[in-house]
């Protein structure tokens, strides 16, 4: 079976793009909307409900409608509740249970390539903080988007899952429709939700992909955006004092803002919700540009390949049989890696036109996609894979050899720069000599009180004669042009 191939093919190479996993022209995708995918690592992109409205795509034709029915049923069974547990209340939490949208082309955190989904203990904390909020008075169907504001644990991929939840069939209707166009080999019936479905088979070989629309989604939904909060005009002037109060603390304290002052915030007065909510409706909404793409959330693959193609590197050592020789292919092309930072101007692509700097996951991945290029190019007989997540990338020998390595890749300016140095310690204290680990510190700040701090941890954990990551610090920090050195 030709799915089943694929997915095989697709294991052994993690960041495969969704066209080259079906075997089609990317091109026919984008022609019709689809998300053109790295499967089983993060692509950092969310359905945002927002841009719904927006689609001209025949299955989501009035889908924004749609969403707004369910959740408007949803809270008009919490304006029915007189108690938590009551019928209504349970009931409420049953439709804001969300099971994991396994199929989904969007990347996400976890390894099968598919979000979380909401699971009855996370659906019962919504339904709570949005009984809260119908008690105050406010009763419109975006107050479940804008939850993420004052909910731990809810994520902009969890209100990704929710919206795909609701509007499930609308999904597999343009999956089913797609795939029929381009007359994808390997198509199987999947019965979901008590309908048959053609869909392609997802790379785990266990169910079907669900094809996204690039229109719908946005690196960062605006319900889940609190940075602009303090200088929103439709606020009234004590919400935006107030705001600018706790931004003062936190900055002070070193901090992020955390949901439950921003909840504390909203929740002292029905007023401050509805104007959120205003706001919030008025919003407008924009896509990830894909054509430029400002976060390197595509091009780091290619931007990698290309700077591993015009520096190339030798590797000797073709099939590593013990940890010394893979440490020693590994540290040839850190090595590269740095050399292509710091000498060869691959540090340019860390920044964003503006000057701003990409996020983190940006240089993960780009160190990836550099050390994969590089094992290809040498036929390296090594396994590595890039985390789905934000974090490390492993490297393995080969099969019937033991032992592996996690490079894990930070950006000074990350806060939990040494939070991450340490929770490696105690997994290495752990260890049986089958797992190493090498900790990649790209330099982006003037400062080097944090990586002081690491390397000062890491040499008084050494001479306590305890395992320690071997650290590699990168210079990745920008440079005045030639004539102004």
């Amino acid at each position: 079976m030709r799915a089943h191939r694929n997915a095989v093919a697709f294991y052994r190479h993690m960041a495969s793009r969704l066209s080259r996993y079906l075997r089609t022209d990317p091109t026919e995708l984008e022609k019709r909307g689809v998300l053109d995918a790295h499967l089983g690592i993060d692509n950092r992109l969310f359905v945002d409900p927002q841009l719904l409205s927006k689609l001209t795509i025949a299955e989501f034709k009035d889908s924004r409608r749609d969403l707004d029915k369910y959740l408007s049923d949803v809270i008009r069974l919490l304006s029915l509740s007189r108690q938590r547990g009551d019928v209504a209340w349970r009931e409420a939490r049953q439709r804001m249970t969300f099971r994991e949208e396994h199929g989904a082309a969007l990347g996400y955190s976890n390894a099968g390539g598919y979000g979380r989904g909401i699971g009855r203990h996370l659906a019962a904390a919504l339904v709570d903080r949005g009984k809260e909020i119908v008690d105050l008075g406010v009763k419109d169907p975006e107050i479940f988007e804008l939850i993420g504001l004052f909910q731990e644990k809810f994520s902009p991929d969890l209100l990704s899952d929710m919206a795909v939840g609701i509007l499930r069939k609308r999904f597999l209707a343009y999956t089913q429709r797609v795939a029929a166009e381009l007359k994808l080999g390997g198509l199987l019936k999947f019965r979901i939700d008590g309908e048959d479905w053609t869909l392609p088979m997802s790379p785990d070989a266990k169910r079907g992909l669900v094809f996204v629309p690039s229109n719908a989604l946005s690196d960062l939904p605006v319900a889940l955006d609190p940075s602009e909060i303090g200088e929103v005009a439709a606020f009234n002037a004590e919400v935006r004092r107030a705001w600018n109060a706790i931004v003062a603390v936190a900055s002070k304290e070193k901090r992020q803002v955390t949901k439950r002052e921003i909840r504390e915030l909203f929740f002292s007065s029905p007023k401050n919700l509805a104007d959120l909510v205003v706001v919030y409706r008025n919003a407008a909404a924009e896509g990830y540009d894909f054509a430029d793409d400002p976060e390197g959330l595509f091009s780091w693959d290619f931007i990698g390949r290309a700077a591993a193609a015009a520096n190339p590197l030798t590797i000797q050592t073709k099939q590593p049989r013990s940890m010394d020789e893979l440490w020693t292919v590994l540290r040839s092309i850190v090595r590269q890696f740095k050399k292509n930072i710091e000498e060869n101007k691959l540090y340019e692509m860390l920044y964003r036109e503006d000057g701003r700097p990409r996020h983190e996951v940006f240089a993960q991945r780009l160190f990836f996609a550099v050390a994969d290029a590089y094992c290809d190019a040498n036929n390296v007989d090594l396994s590595r894979e890039v985390n789905a997540g934000n974090g490390p990338v492993d490297f393995k020998l080969s099969i019937g050899y033991k032992g592996r390595i996690l490079v894990e890749v930070k950006k000074s300016s990350n806060s939990s720069l040494l939070h991450g140095f340490e929770t490696q310690l105690p997994a290495y204290a752990r260890s049986e000599d089958t797992e190493d680990s090498l900790y990649l510190i790209m330099r982006v700040s003037g400062s080097e009180a944090a990586i002081r701090d690491v390397l000062e941890l890491r040499d008084k954990q050494a001479a306590a004669g305890k395992k320690v990551p071997e650290i590699v610090v990168i210079d990745a920090r920008t440079r005045p042009p030639a004539s102004k050195r």
